[in-house]
């Protein structure tokens, strides 16, 4: 039987974190040491954000690196992340959710956190895409269904912020204190994930009324749906990487423990 494999959400914030060492970058390399080797990974990412709930096959024996993103330094488009594929699997993940297989790489959100939590890259990687039509109650259930996936061994990764309204982001500080409405959507939400309140998660829109402010789109707030979704009923989220970067941008995450 597989060890049962932890489902985590995780911050991505801007791109320069895949060249600029810093406390958040720091805690991904500490968090590394602690995270079991899983067989797979299916990561959630808020820049797979389409009209359907889709699962990312390769032709290829390794996926290609995306560099979704435009106008950072050279160096940024040097990286890359060649996680093997693994089409077996993401037949049955696509089988399991109902849901059409389309060829595509990895998107920053996905091999961002990868890059530092499995550098060598030998761990075969997936995608799930994000439908935007559906309620939020529907993006739990889909998570509730990955919770067989961790059972044999495969990791589920949530990847956006717990806020993100690049309209409000102090480029040009990455150390720039915290607002206010960013920090109380930030405690809502924590608050809501280590109680495991899922409800208020679903309803936040009405509950918080700083949502909106940090989530004009919706993207990088519904991967933390699937991940609530995925957890077991004995299991109960543990808060990590409680950091605020460029004064709006939440880089705070969630561990099943």
């Amino acid at each position: 039987m597989s060890e049962l494999m932890p489902s985590l959400f995780l911050g991505h914030g801007s791109p320069m974190n895949l060249v600029l060492e810093n406390s958040f970058t720091e805690s991904l390399e500490s968090l590394s040491r602690e995270l079991p080797t899983p067989k797979a990974i299916l990561v959630i990412s808020a820049h797979w954000y389409t009209n359907q709930t889709a699962v990312s096959i390769s032709s290829g024996i390794a996926y290609e690196t995306l560099y979704d993103f435009y106008g950072f330094p050279p160096a940024l488009y040097e990286l890359s992340y060649k996680s093997p594929s693994n089409n077996t699997l993401s037949k049955r993940i696509a089988t399991l959710l109902d849901a059409p297989l389309v060829e595509r790489g990895l998107d920053h959100g996905a091999w961002m956190p990868l890059y530092y939590l499995f550098p060598k890259a030998s761990i075969p990687v997936i995608q799930l895409s994000i439908n935007k039509n559906l309620p939020f109650a529907s993006h739990v259930k889909l998570g509730e269904k990955l919770q067989v996936l961790r059972e044999e061994g495969i990791m589920i990764i949530g990847s956006g912020n717990v806020t993100h309204n690049l309209g409000m982001v102090d480029f040009y500080n990455i150390n720039a204190p915290a607002v206010q409405w960013a920090k109380n959507v930030d405690t809502f939400i924590d608050n809501a994930f280590t109680t495991n309140d899922v409800d208020s998660l679903v309803r936040i829109e009405t509950l918080c009324p700083d949502f909106k402010t940090a989530h004009p789109s919706l993207d990088h707030y519904l991967p933390l749906l699937y991940i609530a979704g995925s957890r077991m009923e004995h299991e109960h989220f543990r808060s990590i990487i409680p950091l605020f970067q460029n004064s709006s941008l939440s880089m705070r995450g969630f561990i099943t423990s």
